[in-house]
């Protein structure tokens, strides 16, 4: 297995340990990333124009903290949130400190990879792929572009446009309960 490879391996897995890490509410559709931040106590967000960029994360030696920066004025909510998630990958995945010698497009691919698990997460990626597109995307509330690059990486990775042929399809009913929306219909019952 090659490098890029073994750190893709490495970032969906340390998402799924974050899932694990978090409560079942937040583990609820559309994952909200500023949920697993307060867990850590040194990473700080900050919103602000930043002219295009979308975002990006960055250590402090001296005081062990991250902040993430955010472009909140020229990108849309949905582009923000993956890019947070994106910047928090940088973050789990140590590519600041342990692994800062890695190349970046190592970086960047992997922090892609944690980001799209973390947001669209495979086995639900699996049970949505045959409804309607904008019900999917207010699902995981990512944008169009996110949700098509998911589905292409996990074509790369284990043949994911074959498989959900061969599946069954869900009921939205049957999708419902990994969403917020659970929530809501469990406290009218």
């Amino acid at each position: 297995m090659n490098n890029l490879n073994y750190n893709i391996r490495y970032a969906v897995s340390m998402a799924h340990c974050v899932h694990k890490k978090i409560t079942y509410e937040e583990q609820l559709l559309p994952i909200n990333v500023e949920d697993i931040i307060k867990y850590r106590k040194d990473i700080k967000i900050k919103k602000e124009d930043l002219l295009g960029l979308d975002g990006y994360s960055i250590y402090n030696a001296k005081t062990k903290r991250y902040l993430i920066a955010l472009d909140d004025v020229n990108y849309d909510l949905s582009r923000q949130r993956f890019t947070l998630a994106h910047e928090l990958g940088h973050i789990f995945l140590q590519h600041h400190t342990k692994y800062k010698y890695l190349s970046d497009y190592v970086k960047e691919k992997s922090a892609d990879a944690f980001a799209g698990e973390l947001l669209m997460p495979r086995e639900i990626m699996y049970k949505t792929a045959k409804f309607p597109p904008n019900y999917v995307l207010d699902l995981y509330g990512v944008s169009y572009s996110a949700y098509e690059q998911r589905k292409r990486f996990l074509d790369e990775m284990e043949n994911f446009s074959r498989i959900i042929e061969e599946n069954k399809v869900m009921s939205i009913n049957d999708v419902i309960q990994y969403s917020k929306h659970s929530l809501i219909l469990k406290n009218s019952c």
